[in-house]
C-alpha cells in the first residue's frame, strides 16, 4: 500500500518516532528514528503489532484496540514504548487518522530524559528540604542551649554589681553585661531567622494599645539618643485607633530594628519617626511607618543587598558597628507576614529613610460609608531637616560652628568629671563634624585627643583638648567668644 505521506523524506528526517498502523493494530510503517530507538533491524518493526510496542496502553483485542485509538486522538497522551529487548521508555504520543485510508499515524516524542531529570530535581529538592529542616532544627536547639549560659553569666554579674563599689570593677562588669545583651540579641535574631526559614513562624494577633506600644518603643531608645545627643522627633497620626488587633511583639521588633539601626549609624543630627494611617476599611487598618535619620547613608548599589540574610553594606560596617546582618532580613519577612512591604531611600553620607506598611485590625468595624483611603503618607513626610543637617556637617557653616562649640564644651566637662565613655563618644562626634574640612592636621589633632581619652589619661586629654580648641579657632574663628 502506498501513502503520499510516506513518499516524502520528512518521515525519516524527523526526530520524532513515526508509526503507521491499521485498525487491527498491525504496524504498516516505522521511520528510521522509531526503528533505531526500538532496536528493530530492517523491516522487523513492520511485523510487530501496536500491542507489542505499547504493552501497557493498547488492548490486544481488535474491538478494544480501535476504540482506544479513537479515544486517544484528542490531544497528547503519555504512554510507554517497549524495545525489542523488553526495556521501555516514556513518550508523549499524538494519533491522527491518515487521509483517504483506514490507517492511523502515531507521532511519539521521547520524554524519558526529561522525566529522569525531573525526578532528579525532585530528589535534590527533597534532600535540600531535609538538609534545611535539619539545619534549622540544629540552629534552634543550639540557640536555646546558648541562652542558658548567657543568662547565667548575666545573673551573676548583676549580683556582683550590687556588692562591688570599685568604679573600675563596676565598669568592667557593665561591659560584661553589655556583651551578654549583645549575645542575647544575636541568639534571638538567629532563632527568629531559623523559624522564618522553616515556615514555623506564626503571627500572633491579639488586642493591644497602639499608643502605649509606641511610647514603649520610643522610651527604649531615648537613653541612647540622649547619650549621642541626637535630635529625635515622633509624628503619629491622631486618626489611628488606639485599640488595634495584631502582633504587638513583632511590630515592636520591626520598629526596634529600624530605630536601633538609625541611631547606631547616626553620629550627628536627627532620627525621625512618622506613623500614618493610609487606609481604613471595615475592620482593617493599614498603617504607614517611616524611620528617617541623618546617618552614614547607603549607596544605590549597596541597597540591593540590604534585605539579604547575613548581609551588611560592607565588611567595615560589621567591624565598626557590629551586628549579624540578620536584622533587616528578619524585618522584611515580618513585614510581609503582616501583609505589607518595606522600602529604603538613601544616599551615601546623607542619611536614610526606611518606610514600611502593615495591615492590622481595629476593634471597631466601620460600614462602607465610613471606610476611606487617606493621604499618601510617603508624600506627606517633609524633607525640611535634610538641608539643616547638610549645613551642620559642613565645616565652618554657622550650624557646624554652633554644634562644635556645644560638643567641645560638653567634652571638657566629661573629661573633668572622668566620664570617659561619654568623652569618647563626643570625640567621635567631633571627628564627624570636622570630616568635611579635608584638613589632615585637624584630623590628627582629633585622633590624638581620642586616643588619650581612650586611655583615660586626664593630663594628656586636657592638653590635646586645648590644642584642638586652638586649631578650630585658627580655622573658623573664636566661636567661644562669639556668644
Amino acid at each position: 500500500m502506498e501513502f503520499e505521506w510516506l513518499n516524502s523524506r520528512i518521515a525519516d528526517e524527523t526526530m520524532e518516532l513515526v508509526l503507521l498502523f491499521n485498525e487491527e493494530g498491525s504496524i504498516l510503517y516505522g521511520n528510521q528514528a522509531a526503528a533505531t530507538k526500538l532496536e528493530y533491524d530492517g523491516d522487523k518493526l513492520e511485523k510487530c503489532s501496536m500491542s507489542q510496542i505499547f504493552r501497557q496502553d493498547f488492548p490486544n483485542s481488535p474491538d478494544g484496540f480501535i476504540t482506544f485509538v479513537k479515544k486517544s486522538m484528542k490531544g497528547v497522551k503519555e504512554m510507554t514504548m517497549y524495545r525489542s529487548n523488553n526495556s521501555c521508555f516514556s513518550v508523549n504520543v499524538r494519533i491522527f487518522p491518515e487521509d483517504r485510508t483506514d490507517a492511523y499515524l502515531l507521532l511519539a516524542e521521547d520524554i524519558s530524559a526529561q522525566k529522569n531529570m525531573n525526578m532528579r530535581i525532585r530528589e535534590l529538592k527533597e534532600r535540600e528540604d531535609d538538609n534545611n529542616r535539619a539545619r534549622n532544627e540544629f540552629t534552634a536547639n543550639v540557640t536555646h542551649e546558648l541562652r542558658t549560659p548567657v543568662n547565667g553569666i548575666k545573673g551573676h554579674v548583676l549580683e556582683l554589681l550590687e556588692e562591688i563599689q570599685n568604679p573600675l570593677h563596676k565598669k568592667t562588669l557593665n561591659i560584661i553585661l553589655s556583651c551578654c545583651d549583645n549575645m542575647s540579641t544575636i541568639i534571638n535574631d538567629v532563632l527568629d531567622f531559623a523559624k522564618l526559614e522553616s515556615g514555623k513562624f506564626v503571627i500572633d494577633e491579639r488586642p493591644f494599645d497602639f499608643q502605649e506600644m509606641m511610647d514603649k518603643v520610643i522610651a527604649t531608645h531615648s537613653a541612647v539618643v540622649n547619650k549621642k545627643e541626637l535630635h529625635m522627633s515622633v509624628d503619629i497620626d491622631d486618626k489611628i485607633p488606639r485599640k488595634l488587633i495584631g502582633d504587638e511583639l513583632r511590630l515592636t521588633q520591626i520598629l526596634n530594628n529600624l530605630l536601633s539601626n538609625a541611631i547606631k549609624f547616626t553620629t550627628v543630627g536627627y532620627v525621625n519617626v512618622v506613623v500614618g494611617m493610609t487606609r481604613r476599611v471595615n475592620d482593617e487598618v493599614e498603617l504607614f511607618f517611616m524611620v528617617r535619620d541623618s546617618g552614614i547613608g547607603i549607596s544605590q548599589k549597596e541597597q540591593d543587598r540590604l534585605f539579604q540574610s547575613f548581609s551588611q553594606v560592607d565588611a567595615s560596617i560589621t567591624r565598626r558597628f557590629g551586628g549579624t546582618g540578620l536584622g533587616l532580613a528578619i524585618t522584611k519577612q515580618l513585614v510581609e507576614l503582616m501583609h505589607g512591604d518595606i522600602h529604603v531611600e538613601s544616599e551615601k553620607g546623607k542619611g536614610s529613610a526606611f518606610s514600611f506598611s502593615v495591615k492590622l485590625k481595629s476593634e471597631q468595624v466601620l460600614d462602607e460609608a465610613q471606610s476611606q483611603v487617606y493621604v499618601n503618607w510617603a508624600e506627606y513626610v517633609k524633607d525640611g531637616e535634610n538641608g539643616s543637617v547638610d549645613r551642620l556637617m559642613q565645616f565652618g557653616e554657622e550650624e557646624n560652628r554652633k554644634e562644635l562649640k556645644k560638643r567641645m564644651d560638653k567634652l571638657v566637662l566629661s573629661i573633668e568629671m572622668g566620664a570617659w565613655d561619654k568623652a569618647e563618644l563626643l570625640a567621635s562626634t567631633l571627628k564627624a563634624l570636622m570630616e568635611s574640612a579635608g584638613d589632615e592636621e585637624l584630623k590628627r589633632q582629633v585622633l590624638r585627643m581620642e586616643m588619650a581619652i581612650r586611655k583615660s589619661n586626664y593630663d594628656k586629654s586636657v592638653e590635646m583638648y586645648g590644642k584642638l580648641k586652638d586649631a578650630i579657632t585658627e580655622r573658623v574663628g573664636d566661636i567661644w567668644s562669639a556668644e
